[in-house]
């Protein structure tokens, strides 16, 4: 052993005191070293739309990097990452000042391009101890970096701070082959102000990292940054509406009320949901008459928003034109035209005001997805995450449906501490197998009793995994009767919740308790008529009218679902059950048709296997009719 090696326990490669580097086996070391990870923001996106044009900028930008760049910062590059650049450097503020200018590399060429077609960066970095063969990096302080970059908006860094600063003094006696220790990070090397202008992000959740990360946004250090505001990853996540009382077009002071009116009634039913944060009308009426005023509103109340619009009386007759426009883009993403009378008003029912509710619910849903659909993950807001998923969930395309895990697991790593997220997760095991794109149900139930397990963890009354438990219990273990406790307990939990007496609903259906189902079912679409995913709410609805021998109100049910799902194959069969009990063998022998079309693969014996009631006498009834209608026999 050399003069500069340092005595090691047995059975640990030396290490090099001079070199501060760890040696285990041929070509392989271990070291403190600084990585910095860039990433290509809608890299996806970008090469769909301008693939040639995409990577002629990519190429020429990496060749500025590595023949300018690298060198005046004493980087390397050690990896291209296809659409990031994986780079080593010998101090921090070496690497703020290398993807500092990058940032500003991209921002001048970007000066002549199209928006659409700009190139930006997210940046991470991470100082810790890494292993490498001398052509690449290895091990968690690569994966931190990453994770790092993901918490980065266009044109930002992350950096990481320190993690634990006892291990710094005794990382000899505590480190040993295989381990990864971070030591100090990238914030303690950089004096605020000086080297770059360093946020707190305080400690941010990251994916496959059990312990929260803290982690600082940085930038160059000029007198105006240009760092983008904080983003708030606290526990709110449901959008907040203002609905502004409506504006009388024709200007009479005996009908000025109207307004006050109608936008109470559109207040109350969207009180009733679950996902939206709805502004006092005593709030909003300040503001009747500058409606047009959109970032006002919003600065004011706090609105992401704002519903209004104007109204003329005649006769008793009410025209109204309604708006909703979202005060991020200034956009109206829904308007139209409605009638009705005054009179209607008055009812605790107004069927215009559930009308205006219910369009109001379904567009800040369809926003919400459009949001996601356009935007990169790291700006989004939680709630946009949030109400996308659950719409994108009930989606017929696959590649979405796929996609919503993705959303649901970012929500989880910034909300760790929250349940929604993760019972929302479960929900999605439970889908994966009844529209039929997973044969693994035990795996499935697995995964679904992990991501609810975890949600009760973090609050043993949460309605919605309670629920979704019982639905695991019904659909992917047939339990049933575990299933009724837990949806028993849901809504013990909470009485209003209402998939928890949907759930609740459909596991007495499957167990022949058609009475009790159907009061179950009712109850849960009176408590979220505005529901989004209506067509559930109604498919489920229509099986419990059938469990209680109901076919007509079965069959109104799950037409009035296909009208808004037509793609929803459970529901074909409910209604044609339905209709064989009817005797309207012509009508059930079209809906199996149109079921087939979306499973053609299902047979009798594999329906039987599936439904979690297929050995009951419920289930064989239902078999034989779908049997009676064309479906075939055999595996």
């Amino acid at each position: 052993m050399s003069d500069d090696a340092v005595e090691q326990p047995d059975g640990q490669a030396p290490r090099t005191a001079k070199s501060d580097v760890w040696r285990a086996g041929e070509g392989l070391v271990r070291q403190e070293t600084v990585v910095l990870l860039v990433d290509l923001v809608e890299s996806v996106r970008l090469m769909r739309e301008h693939e040639a044009a995409t990577i002629r900028r990519w190429t020429d930008f990496i060749q500025t990097v590595t023949t300018e760049l690298l060198p005046r910062h004493r980087g390397v590059l050690f990896k291209n990452l296809g659409d990031g650049l994986l780079l080593r450097f010998e101090s921090v503020r070496d690497a703020v000042e290398a993807a500092s200018a990058m940032h500003r590399t991209l921002a001048d060429r970007n000066t002549a391009i199209p928006e659409s077609q700009r190139l930006h960066l997210r940046a991470g970095i991470n100082a810790a101890t890494a292993w490498s063969d001398g052509t690449d990096l290895y091990g968690t302080a690569i994966n931190l970096a990453a994770r790092l970059a993901t918490l980065a908006g266009p044109d930002e860094t992350i950096a990481s701070a320190s993690a634990q600063e006892h291990l710094v003094a005794d990382l000899a006696k505590l480190a040993s082959p295989g381990e990864t220790i971070t030591t100090a990070a990238a914030r303690d090397e950089l004096t605020h102000g000086v080297d770059a202008l360093c946020e707190d992000l305080g400690a941010c959740y990251l994916k496959h990292f059990d312990a929260p990360v803290r982690a600082y946004r940085v930038g160059p250090p000029s007198p105006k940054p240009s760092l983008s505001g904080r983003r708030d990853y606290g526990t709110r996540m449901e959008p907040t509406i203002a609905v502004v009382p409506f504006e009388a077009r024709n200007k009479s002071r005996d009908h000025f009320d109207v307004g006050n009116l109608l936008a109470d009634s559109v207040i109350l039913r969207l009180s009733k949901s679950t996902n939206f944060k709805v502004i006092s009308r005593l709030s909003t009426s300040v503001f009747r008459g500058r409606a047009n005023n959109v970032d006002e509103i919003s600065a004011h109340l706090g609105a992401n928003y704002v519903l209004s619009g104007g109204y003329i009386v005649n006769a008793g007759q009410l025209l109204v034109t309604a708006e909703l426009a979202d005060a991020r883009s200034h956009e109206v993403v829904w308007t139209e035209r409605l009638s009705g009378e005054i009179g209607d008003l008055l009812k605790p029912e107004s069927e215009l005001a559930h009308r205006i509710a219910r369009a109001v619910h379904v567009s800040v849903f369809d926003a919400e997805v459009e949001h996601i659909l356009t935007q990169p993950l790291p700006t989004l807001e939680s709630y946009s995450l949030l109400l996308g998923s659950i719409r994108m969930m009930h989606r017929s395309n696959k590649e979405e449906f796929l996609q919503t895990r993705k959303l649901l697991e970012e929500l989880i790593n910034r909300h760790n501490r929250i349940a929604a997220p993760r019972a929302w997760l479960g929900n999605w095991f439970i889908l994966r197998v009844t529209r039929g794109w997973s044969e693994d149900r035990g795996r499935e139930a697995a995964e679904a009793l992990s991501a609810t397990h975890a949600a009760l963890d973090r609050d043993p009354s949460n309605a919605l995994a309670l629920a979704t438990e019982g639905f695991v219990y019904c659909h992917l273990l047939k339990d049933l009767d575990t299933a009724r406790k837990r949806c028993d307990e849901a809504v013990a939990a909470n009485p209003s919740h209402a998939l928890g007496w949907l759930y609740r609903g459909t596991v007495h259906a499957f167990k022949g308790e058609g009475d009790i189902a159907v009061e179950a079912t009712r109850r849960a679409m009176d408590l979220s008529p505005l529901d989004p995913q209506r067509y559930y709410f109604e498919s489920l609805g229509a099986t419990a009218e059938l469990s209680a021998h109901q076919y007509l109100s079965a069959e109104r049910l799950a037409r009035s679902s296909l009208t808004l799902n037509r793609m929803h194959s459970s529901t074909w069969r409910v209604l044609t059950i339905s209709l064989v009990r009817q005797g309207r063998m012509d009508e059930a022998r079209e809906a199996l048709r149109n079921m087939r079309q979306l499973e053609p693969e299902l047979t009798v014996e594999k329906y039987i296997a599936r439904m979690p009631n297929g050995q009951l006498e419920t289930g064989q009834q239902w078999a034989r009719c779908l049997a009676e209608a064309g479906l075939p026999s055999g595996r």
